[in-house]
Parts: structure tokens; C-alpha cells; sequence
């Protein structure tokens, strides 16, 4: 741009314009920046515009329980709009603490086997070290009977071997001893140790019957349940799908108020205090809007990644009391303060008017949605949970609409390591049983030695017995003094030698019982192994039609597709009992209401059938990940059960205009009559 001469006297006009355009912003920052945050709302005012969504006060949500995999099947899930009480089962998902409390009570019995197999070895060890304790004592009482002799009545050859014999047997004593206290804190130990195993196998079950009661959600409150969305590909959380742990399953909700959570950029956050009125309108309820109250605004800002990179306070807003619209959970408003909307909303009657006659003359235009076939009774198609096995390989899958009768052939799943480990499992159960019988064979033989070992220690102790009794008249002194002690050495080795056959006893009852929980422990993983090989051909257990589904990369799963444990690759749709869902946009869902007709046409075919709205979503929800719009579930019912549809079918619905509703048309008159008056008043 060419700057003006000095020696004219004239000026161009847009050098004038953008040299004052520059003093006045100029002069608006000096006086914005000297004035302070606080007076912001009184020095300068702009129009604060910020949205949020309906909250219900009294809804409980239902997340998906802990597990050791995620994402994780959901096996049980009652169906939506269920009322349900307090303590009910809502939710159960997969969990493999059923199967792992069986293979733990299985470790408990072999630890508690193996501790009484362990403690009877040591008795019996125990009881050698008495024997040998005893026959220490025998020797040195014998051995006191020599050394008392006198000196002068014997040859000193003879005194100091006496002697020296005392000597060795007070010595081999004294280990006796100590060998006998170690095999006697040995067993205590060892007792100690298996009761320790024992207890903390016992927690590890009781940890385990926890997590299966924490596959299981149970409702906290009396209510409907409602059923959520999968955060990744937006569809509906049914029984026979997949969740992520953590994530929300769903909402019980009750019959109590609604109040409103809203964000509010951190730029407009100085426009607004807790207990300002605000004016909040619903994108729903076109012209119906309340005026609510700020009650509490957070402290700091948080993202919110769904509106973009920005920064947000949330805001909560509660609504007056007995208000008397429709409002549900998860219904999008836009707030703004009383003040503002009475600048821009209530001072321009003709606006409004002209806004009310435009939504009017869009309802009377077609809606035309997408929505899709469904049947209310299916049967999940999904490989057997086996322990240990995570990935399947699908080798046979019923074509997509085909019809199978209960007992057909849905699917057959591949798992090379299950034929593997059960061939393994089997050879070692084989092994086990040989083993099994040759203990019973070696008990026997070592149960028929102990009672051999027994009657020689009674005898024995007889044969000792009858040599005591003699009188002391006819045997020496020093003689008679070793019998007695033979004698007393004799009873004692007859009644160690009981004990210790009772001992070997228990010794061999806890090592068969041990070899039998083995063989017990292997035939468990046996049978599970069996009963998911069988699994791995899923039979239809219904009649119906085939409905493939899509996995996570949003492909249907096809012959060759791997999948996760717990997938459900198929349903089986019952024909018989068909219904239409669609998803309206929360804009348009004035334009419907109950028992309104619509037109279903089938792509492709001419076929058109007549089917009835019936139902309405209890929540506003999320489109899906990809598309953050929010929207209204709706389910339609056929007037008469079609010929050609099948469930899984894409269909197109179309609502004609006629089926605008009474209060739509009368507001349509106050709008205009508005708008007459307006027209007059500036005539």
C-alpha cells in the first residue's frame, strides 16, 4: 500500500479507516489489561455459549468386573429395560477362578497327602533313632555293670577294657541323644511347614472363590437396567460379546430427577460463578427450556478429547424441581447465562418465531434412517474356553443368512496344542495307573515285613522275659543284671517296633492317596481338555439363521480368521421373533413418537412392509468411536411378519410427514400467530 504524500492536503479514506481501526483496539487492550479478572463481567459482557449432557442423579453404573484377560466374554447380561432389584445378578463375564479353585482344591489334598507322607517318613525315621537310643542305654547300663567290678578282682587288662567300654557308651549315648532331639524337631518342623503350605493354599482358594464372585455383578440399587456401548466399535454390550475389563457395561436407572453436567472453556470461565442462573436448552426439545442454577464448578481444568484439544471446567447446573418435560440420561444441552440469553433469545421474539416455523417445516419433511434387522432370541457362536489355550484358528463357518436346524454344524475351531497336550496328558495318566498298581504290590510285600518284624520283636521280648524271671540264686549277679536290662531293652524294641508298623502304615496310605490325586489331577485336565476338543465344533443349539459377526479391525470373521479367546465369531437369530433398531440423531427425535408408522424397504428388493415405533431408548449415547454424535436407540415392530427379511439385514426406514403430531401443529400456530403480530406491530 503507497503511503500519502506529505505535500497533499487529502488523505485517502481507507488509510484514515485502518489508522483509527488501530487506535481503538488499541485503546480497548489498554483498558481490558488495566482491568482486573474479577470485574471482568461488569466491565465488559460477551455472549457465553457452553454445552453439556442431562445426568440422572439416581442411576448406578455397571462396569465390567475384573479378569485375568481383557477384553472379556459376557456370558450373562439381562436383557435391556429388565427391572431388576437390589441383589440380583445383572452381569457375569468369563473367569477362570472356577477352574482354578478345582485345580487348587486338587494341590490342596496332594500338599496335605504329601505333608502326612512326609511326617510319617520322619516317624519312622524317629523311631530308629528311639531304637538306637534305646540300645545306647541298654549298652551303657551293661557296660556300668562291667566297670563296677573291682579293680583287685579282675586282671588290669580287663578293668581298663571295662573302662574304656563305659567311657564310649556314655559318648555314643550323648548322639543318640541329639540324633533322637533332631528327628523329633524334624517332624515338628516339618509339620510346621505343611500346615504353612496348607494355609497358603487355602487363601489362594479363598482368593479365587473372591474372584469368582467378582465375575459376578450384582445390582447395588432397584431400577431398569440399561445396556452400554463398546467404546471401541460402538456397538451394544449383549449378552455373547466382548468388553473391555473396567469399562461401562451399562446403568441401572431409577425414577428420580435429572440434573446437568456441562464444560465451559477455560477462555469463558471468567463469565460465570457458582449460583448464576443460566438458561438451558435441549437439543431434543426444540423451544422447551428451563432455567437452572450453578452449584458447583471444578477447580481446575480437565481436557476432553472428544471435543478436541482443548481445556474445559466442568460445570453442574441443577434443574428446578417437578419441571415437567421428558428428560432422559445423556441428553445434549446448550447453556448459557440468564443474562446473555435475555440479550440475544428474549429480546428477539421474531427470531424465535422464525426458528419454531423452520423446525416446523423441516418436520414435515421425510426421516429417512438406516437400521438393521434383529432377532430378540439368539444363540452366541464363539470357540470353548479352554485353560491355557488363547488363540483359535476358524476352519469351517456356516455361510452368513444360511438356516440351521438345532444339531447342524455353526462353526469348527482349530487348536493345535490341545490335541498335543491331551495326547501328552494321556500317556501320563497311562504311566500314572502302572505306577498306581506297582505301589499296591510294593505296599503289600512291605506291610507283610513290618508284621514279620513285629512278631520276631515279640518273641524276643518273651524269649528276654523268661530268662529275667529266673531266680538270682542260680545266675551270677553281673549276669541277672544284663538280663533285666535285655529284658527292659526288649520290651521297649517290641513296642517302637508297633509303632513303627503303624507308622510305615500311614506312610504308605499317604503315598497312595498321593499317587491317586495325581491320577486324579491329570484325569481333571483330561476331561477339560475332552470336553473343549468337543467344543471346538460348535453345534447350533437352536434353529435359525446365521449372522456373521465383525471382529476388532472391523472385517466379519470369515474360514482362517484367528480368534481371541471368548470371541463370538457368529449368532444364530431365531426368524420367528424379528424386530427393527435404528439410531435417530438427537435433532430429529422430536420428530417422532410412539406408535408411529414407517416404511421398511429392504436394498435391493422391492420389498416394503409397515412397521410400528414401540420403544425409545432410555439413555442418549454416543454414535460410537468414530462418530462422537449423540443419539437415541429406537425399535420398530413389524405390523406383519415379513416374507423376505432376515435377521442381520440392512434395511432403510422411512417416516412420511403426515405423521407429525398434534402438539407440533398447534405449535406451528403459535409460531405464526407470533410472527403476524411482530409484522403488525412494525406495520
Amino acid at each position: 500500500m503507497k503511503l500519502p504524500n506529505k505535500k497533499s492536503t487529502k488523505f485517502s479514506p481507507l488509510w484514515v479507516h485502518l489508522t483509527a481501526s488501530f487506535f481503538l483496539v488499541s485503546i480497548g487492550m489498554s483498558s481490558l489489561a488495566a482491568t482486573p479478572v474479577g470485574d471482568a463481567k461488569t466491565s465488559y459482557r460477551r455472549p457465553v455459549i457452553f454445552a453439556g449432557e442431562t445426568r440422572a442423579l439416581d442411576s448406578t453404573p455397571i462396569f465390567v468386573p475384573p479378569s485375568n484377560s481383557s477384553p472379556v466374554a459376557v456370558r450373562y447380561f439381562v436383557q435391556e429395560g429388565t427391572p431388576v432389584k437390589k441383589g440380583e445378578v445383572i452381569l457375569r463375564v468369563d473367569s477362570q477362578g472356577a477352574a482354578d479353585f478345582d485345580r487348587v482344591e486338587l494341590e490342596m489334598v496332594q500338599t496335605r497327602e504329601r505333608g502326612l507322607r512326609d511326617v510319617a517318613d520322619l516317624e519312622v525315621k524317629s523311631i530308629d533313632a528311639e531304637r538306637n537310643l534305646g540300645l545306647a542305654r541298654a549298652a551303657l547300663a551293661k557296660a556300668k555293670v562291667d566297670a563296677a567290678l573291682p579293680k583287685s578282682q579282675i586282671s588290669a587288662l580287663d578293668f581298663d577294657k571295662y573302662q574304656a567300654e563305659l567311657a564310649r557308651a556314655k559318648r555314643d549315648l550323648e548322639v543318640k541323644l541329639k540324633s533322637s532331639d533332631a528327628s523329633k524337631e524334624s517332624i515338628a518342623h516339618k509339620r510346621e511347614d505343611s500346615e504353612l503350605a496348607l494355609k497358603k493354599l487355602q487363601i489362594q482358594a479363598a482368593y479365587l472363590k473372591a474372584q469368582s464372585a467378582q465375575a459376578e455383578v450384582r445390582a447395588e440399587r432397584s431400577g431398569v437396567v440399561v445396556h452400554g456401548y463398546d467404546a471401541w466399535n460402538g456397538k451394544r454390550l449383549d449378552e455373547g460379546g466382548n468388553a473391555h475389563v473396567g469399562a461401562l457395561a451399562g446403568q441401572i436407572m431409577g425414577e428420580g430427577s435429572v440434573d446437568v453436567q456441562a464444560w465451559i472453556l477455560e477462555a469463558d470461565r471468567p463469565f460465570i460463578k457458582e449460583g448464576d442462573a443460566v438458561l438451558v436448552q435441549f437439543d431434543a426439545l426444540v423451544n422447551q427450556s428451563l432455567t437452572g442454577k450453578v452449584t458447583r464448578i471444578s477447580g481446575a481444568p480437565e481436557p476432553r478429547a472428544i471435543w478436541g484439544t482443548g481445556h474445559y471446567f466442568k460445570v453442574e447446573i441443577k434443574l428446578p424441581e417437578n419441571h415437567g418435560l421428558k428428560l432422559a440420561h445423556g441428553m445434549s444441552v446448550s447453556i448459557a447465562p440468564v443474562a446473555t440469553t435475555a440479550l440475544q433469545v428474549h429480546a428477539q421474539p421474531e427470531q424465535k418465531a422464525k426458528h419454531e416455523l423452520a423446525r416446523l417445516a423441516a418436520s414435515k419433511k421425510e426421516l429417512i434412517l438406516d437400521g438393521e434387522v434383529l432377532s430378540r432370541q439368539s444363540v452366541a457362536v464363539s470357540p470353548p474356553n479352554i485353560q491355557h489355550i488363547w488363540e483359535y484358528t476358524l476352519v469351517m463357518l456356516a455361510p452368513e443368512g444360511s438356516l440351521l436346524k438345532a444339531g447342524d454344524v455353526a462353526a469348527i475351531f482349530e487348536a493345535n496344542d490341545v490335541q498335543r497336550n491331551l495326547d501328552t496328558l494321556k500317556s501320563q495318566f497311562k504311566e500314572k495307573q502302572r505306577a498306581v498298581e506297582k505301589l499296591k504290590l510294593d505296599q503289600a510285600e512291605a506291610e507283610r515285613v513290618a508284621d514279620l518284624l513285629v512278631s520276631e520283636a515279640k518273641s524276643n521280648a518273651e524269649k528276654a522275659d523268661r530268662k529275667a524271671s529266673m531266680p538270682k540264686e542260680l545266675v551270677k549277679r553281673i549276669d541277672y543284671d544284663k538280663l533285666v536290662v535285655d529284658r527292659e531293652l526288649n520290651t521297649q524294641l517290641l513296642q517302637l517296633a508297633i509303632r513303627q508298623r503303624e507308622a510305615q502304615q500311614r506312610l504308605r496310605l499317604a503315598d497312595y492317596r498321593g499317587a491317586q490325586s495325581e491320577m486324579a489331577q491329570i484325569k481333571n485336565n483330561i476331561d477339560v481338555l475332552e470336553k473343549g476338543l468337543k467344543g471346538l465344533t460348535a453345534i447350533a443349539k437352536k434353529g435359525g439363521t446365521v449372522i456373521h459377526n465383525a471382529g476388532y479391525d472391523g472385517e466379519k470373521y470369515a474360514t482362517g480368521s484367528r480368534i481371541f479367546m471368548g470371541g463370538m465369531v457368529a449368532s444364530i437369530a431365531d426368524p420367528e421373533h424379528l424386530f427393527v433398531q435404528a439410531k435417530v440423531p438427537e435433532a430429529q427425535v422430536g420428530m417422532l413418537q410412539l406408535g408411529q408408522i414407517a416404511s421398511v424397504t429392504l436394498p435391493g428388493t422391492n420389498t416394503v412392509v409397515s412397521a410400528k415405533l414401540i420403544a425409545m431408548g432410555s439413555v442418549f449415547h454416543g454414535k460410537s468411536r468414530n462418530q462422537p454424535i449423540i443419539v437415541r436407540d429406537v425399535e420398530l415392530e413389524f405390523v406383519e411378519a415379513p416374507k423376505n427379511f432376515k435377521p442381520g439385514a440392512a434395511v432403510q426406514i422411512k417416516f412420511s410427514p403426515s405423521a407429525v403430531s398434534e402438539e407440533n401443529k398447534v405449535k406451528a400456530k403459535q409460531a405464526q400467530s407470533t410472527q403476524n403480530r411482530t409484522s403488525g406491530a412494525k406495520g
